[in-house]
């Protein structure tokens, strides 16, 4: 939490002294609590036994009142804050060499009904899979403007040795450059906003499927597995071909080395990659694409993000990103100290017991020193 709180400088208000440092730590602490807005978070903070602990063990002696909370969270500058974020996490990721990133954006509905919001806030995010942790963010106004914002955010992150899974709206040509130059690879979703893509694939994959398929064509590499997901029982199957020298568009897309398909009993979803991929690899790959969902779903199901009624951008965008430094931490501290323990409930253990809420910051403090060392 020290490395977060070195993002925000000193101020002095009105004859008190307050840290805009502590005020993110109150905030970090807070929503650690399941506290979903400013209004429980200050309720939170002021009750006399949370009082007591922030003056007591971590030295906060002063708690602003409600209308200069809000205004001290309004000062912190979500840029710094947000490069900051992407420092710190990437440290704790330590290498995403060889590691999926699942690239996504997600929309804060509220803010699409809001005077000071000319379009929804829409905030593009990237998702380390293998260690559930999201790494950076930048905030666009309205989905449209997420295509460039995902290739800016390649070039901010250190993702070289990586995989970028991103779905068909990502699958841009520019975005392949980037990610390429980047030196990481790409596997993009396929679908009919690039029409002649889709078609060719959908035509080949088919060919290769059908009977009509002549002896020297290579067939394609398979595998099937029956899966439990969203308690339902669902059969995929990943078919692969190396042979890309027939698209018309191959010239276009830089490092493109591989075709395929993930085949439902309700659909069939065609993908493209720079990587040589196998069968297992890209079924493995595009269930990973869905890792940075299930991180969007959290924050509106954990704390009630698109129902938030912050009105100023730049303090949606902070809490946004304290959402997820709260996400990382909780999940960084039960995978190595309450493996059985869900995130919900170690959330809920911090809102009932102080002691336990300084625990999980310790030893999370104490994985981020383990992994710098």
């Amino acid at each position: 939490m020290e490395e977060m709180k070195k993002a925000v400088k000193e101020i002095s208000y009105e004859g008190y002294f307050y840290k805009l440092s502590e005020v993110v730590e109150i905030l970090i602490l807070g929503l650690l609590c399941q506290n979903k807005t400013l209004t429980e978070i200050h309720m939170w903070a002021t009750s006399k036994q949370v009082k007591s602990m922030l003056k007591e063990k971590l030295g906060i002696k002063y708690i602003p009142c409600y209308s200069h909370l809000c205004n001290l969270v309004g000062m912190i500058d979500s840029n710094e804050l947000n490069r900051m974020f992407m420092s710190f996490f990437g440290k704790l990721v330590k290498t995403v060499v060889g590691k999926t990133i699942a690239i996504d954006g997600k929309t804060v509905c509220a803010t699409a009904n809001m005077k000071n919001f000319s379009e929804a806030l829409h905030i593009v995010s990237a998702f380390v899979v293998e260690n559930g942790i999201t790494i950076g963010q930048l905030a666009v106004d309205e989905k449209r403007n997420e295509i460039p914002a995902v290739q800016e955010l390649v070039r901010l992150l250190n993702i070289e040795g990586a995989t970028v899974v991103a779905d068909a709206l990502n699958c841009q040509k520019n975005t392949a450059k980037e990610i390429l130059n980047a030196g990481a690879d790409y596997v993009f979703s396929v679908k009919k906003n690039h029409k002649s893509l889709h078609e060719d694939i959908a035509e080949m994959i088919e060919f290769k499927l059908s009977d009509k398929a002549e002896s020297r064509v290579a067939p394609l590499e398979t595998i099937t597995k029956t899966e439990k997901s969203h308690g339902r029982i669902e059969k995929r199957t990943a078919l692969v071909t190396h042979e890309v020298e027939w698209l018309e568009e191959r010239d276009k897309w830089d490092g493109l080395k591989t075709i395929g398909a993930i085949k439902t009993p309700s659909e069939i979803r065609f993908y493209i990659s720079s990587r040589k991929l196998t069968a297992a690899e890209l079924l493995k790959l595009t269930r990973q694409e869905w890792a940075v969902e299930a991180m969007h779903w959290q924050l509106d199901v954990i704390f009630d993000e698109d129902n938030s009624t912050l009105h100023e951008r730049n303090t949606q965008i902070t809490i946004n990103i304290l959402r997820k430094t709260v996400l990382n931490v909780v999940k960084t501290y039960r995978d190595n100290f309450m493996p059985k323990l869900n995130m919900v409930n170690v959330m809920r253990k911090c809102l009932l017991d102080t002691d336990f809420l300084l625990d999980v910051i310790l030893g999370f403090d104490s994985c981020f020193d383990n992994i710098s060392n």
